[in-house]
């Protein structure tokens, strides 16, 4: 008989790509938020706010006695949300699941984010004003909150700390877009410049690598195998610069006959973001997504994060993470983006009508 595992969040970009692997290897029942899963496994309703997950005394305890591996993988992500909201749904329903853990005396795999102490930046976000609504710093603090409620538990946990979340590695493709592809789209689309400082790592990892890693924890998990307290699903010292990464897109638009000349990039530290070139002339919606950008860059440093994907031997089907690995998964990203279709591009009319680019 196969090991049950009591599983969040498996619609989500990670969890999405996770369920397969998870479905073939365990007895999985899907704690749902929101909406039924189309796969054939378990579905029970929760509410991520509520106390025992708006289960009840009964119902979760009945899922403890079943569980041999908790795998919470469920969050808000959302930028715009309130530090009230995220705080709600991260920690509280982080706190919950913890505490199902302990119930079931069973292993906890929970995922979390890489940049979950970054939030040093909020004073520079709030230098935007109403031009965007968007704090990646409330979600980092809530997710480091977060982190917290696991670290308590008594039961073997570990925590994967995922970076930048991209495409899959086989194709690039992506089931919803991410600020990666909104600035691919904007420079596609004539943007002149982007934020962020030429040498500050993005760190980008594909979905179905942090998936596997998932998987791979939760078997060790019931296997009794030791956890890692931390498993970094990152490109660590491999991960691309901005400069770099801009050099990426540039490449793969000049193969599909699209050029385009090399964006000035601006140091969100150093400037504002209505300093972008032009800014009273671009549209509306540019500006609302050009600040949206702007507080995303302020996550960015040059300190790489650490990662577990360390040594050719790290993963059996894998090749070694290192910097021409990280290029050619993200030339990859953007191939997948310019393919996918010409309305997930910026319109290329991004100046207002009737305005003129200064100079």
């Amino acid at each position: 008989m196969r090991p049950v595992a009591l599983v969040t969040g498996m619609s989500g970009v990670v969890g999405a790509t996770a369920a397969p692997l998870l479905t073939a290897s365990f007895e999985v029942v899907a704690l749902t938020n929101r909406r039924s899963l189309d796969m054939r496994c378990e579905q029970v309703s929760i509410d991520l706010r509520a106390p025992q997950l708006g289960l009840g005394v009964r119902a979760f305890s009945g899922l403890a006695k079943r569980a041999d591996v908790i795998v919470h993988m469920a969050g808000n992500v959302n930028y715009t949300a309130s530090s009230e909201e995220l705080h709600a749904v991260n920690a509280g329903a982080a706190a919950e699941v913890t505490a199902l853990a302990e119930a079931a005396e069973c292993p906890l795999v929970y995922v979390s984010t890489a940049f979950a102490d970054r939030y040093a930046q909020a004073p520079r976000e709030a230098e935007v004003g109403a031009l965007t609504h968007a704090r990646p710093s409330l979600y980092h603090r809530s997710k480091a909150a977060a982190d917290a409620q696991v670290r308590r538990c008594v039961q073997p946990w570990s925590i994967v700390r995922p970076s930048i979340v991209m495409g899959d590695s086989r194709d690039g493709s992506m089931p919803e877009l991410q600020n990666v592809h909104q600035m691919v789209s904007m420079l596609t689309g004539g943007l002149p410049a982007m934020f962020g400082h030429p040498d500050h790592l993005v760190d980008m990892v594909p979905r179905d690598y942090v998936a596997q890693a998932v998987h791979r924890l939760a078997l060790d998990a019931v296997d009794g195998q030791e956890l890692p307290r931390e498993f970094w699903a990152t490109a660590g010292p491999a991960a691309l610069t901005m400069r770099q990464w801009s050099e990426v897109i540039q490449h793969r638009l000049a193969r599909i006959g699209r050029p385009i000349p090399s964006p000035l990039q601006l140091d969100p530290f150093s400037v504002r973001v209505t300093d972008y070139p032009d800014w009273d002339q671009l549209r509306r919606g540019v500006r609302r997504g050009m600040a949206t950008l702007y507080v995303s860059a302020l996550a960015l440093t040059r300190e790489p994060f650490p990662t577990s994907f360390t040594g050719a031997g790290s993963h059996p089907d894998r090749p070694e993470y290192d910097n021409a690995l990280a290029h050619s998964l993200f030339a990859q990203d953007v191939d997948w983006l310019l393919r996918r279709s010409r309305a997930a591009m910026v319109d290329r009319a991004v100046l207002r009508p009737g305005s003129k680019p200064a100079g």
